[in-house]
């Protein structure tokens, strides 16, 4: 009787590692062009054009989300030391197209698009000086975060973990009339003191990341937790809080992440001060803004 052979052993397929999506645009620092064909060619080239419709699929995306109306909302990616990709002005952010992005340097000045760039790019740019890490910015009026812009107040803080990792404690900026160099400063402001969403009184909501998948998604944790917030307050019931070591833990998580946060060297009682977001509920100690 013979015997049976065994089928030969084959190895194991080896499984790639797995990897992070990575939409940084990384430019050579000092190799910025700066004649008029250089400009054009760089604004022509593949890696923008990716970025170009990479700019307009978020615009669709905010405005399938009602975060913009009419030709409200704009957008801005770094894509130089002092070069800047920047939605134009009059046009729905659901309805753009590569062509309808520009070229800007720091100052503002267009330097390449055949659409006019939007007006409020100077607040943009503002973030940018204020925040060298700061890659791509996203301003936006979704319903629920511009409300409380325009109750001049600022969300509370220990209430969900996502908002504490990828947003830290939101901002809020002083009104002043959009597109101006004021406007500029105030935001540009807050942006140094290290907040990565921002509430503009009486106008709306800006982000900034290291992408603009990455603006872009603080629009949208910005939106949620307003909106959560906001819901929560309505059902009648005290609003809880995290404890001061869990808030810590989180803020570790942000640093893990790269994203600094000023509240680390606050004292426990200072990490979950909700006090102002409080009294502006109860008329004898809510303050005057």
């Amino acid at each position: 009787m013979s015997e049976k052979k065994s089928a030969p052993k084959t190895a194991a397929p080896k499984i790639a590692a797995p990897i992070l999506p990575d939409y940084v645009f990384r430019w050579t620092a000092g190799k910025d062009p700066t004649a008029p064909a250089a400009i054009a060619k760089f604004f022509d080239s593949a890696p923008i054009r990716v970025l170009k419709e990479r700019m307009c699929d978020i615009g669709r995306r905010m405005w399938q989300r009602e975060y913009t109306d009419g030709n409200g909302g704009n957008l801005t990616v770094r894509v130089g030391d002092n070069l800047f990709l920047t939605t134009q002005t009059l046009i729905s952010k659901g309805f753009m197209t590569p062509e309808t992005i520009a070229l800007v340097d720091g100052t503002g000045q267009q330097l390449a698009g055949k659409f006019k760039r939007t007006s409020e790019c100077l607040t943009h740019l503002a973030i940018y000086r204020a925040q060298p890490s700061a890659r791509a910015t996203c301003h936006a009026h979704p319903v629920h975060a511009t409300a409380f812009a325009v109750a001049g107040l600022q969300p509370p803080v220990g209430m969900i973990p996502e908002a504490e990792v990828f947003l830290g404690k939101i901002g809020l900026a002083p009104y002043f009339t959009p597109g101006t160099p004021e406007l500029a400063a105030a935001v540009g402001d807050a942006a140094k003191r290290g907040h990565y969403s921002i509430l503009m009184v009486n106008h709306g909501v800006i982000t900034w990341g290291e992408h603009i998948e990455d603006a872009y998604w603080k629009m949208e944790n910005t939106e949620s937790y307003c909106k959560t917030v906001y819901i929560a307050k309505t059902l009648g019931a005290p609003l809880g809080t995290i404890n001061a070591t869990q808030m810590r833990d989180l803020i570790n998580l942000r640093k893990s992440l790269g994203m600094a946060d000023p509240r680390e060297t606050r004292a426990d009682k200072q990490l979950l001060d909700n006090s102002e977001f409080f009294g502006a509920f109860n008329p004898k100690t809510a303050s005057k803004r």
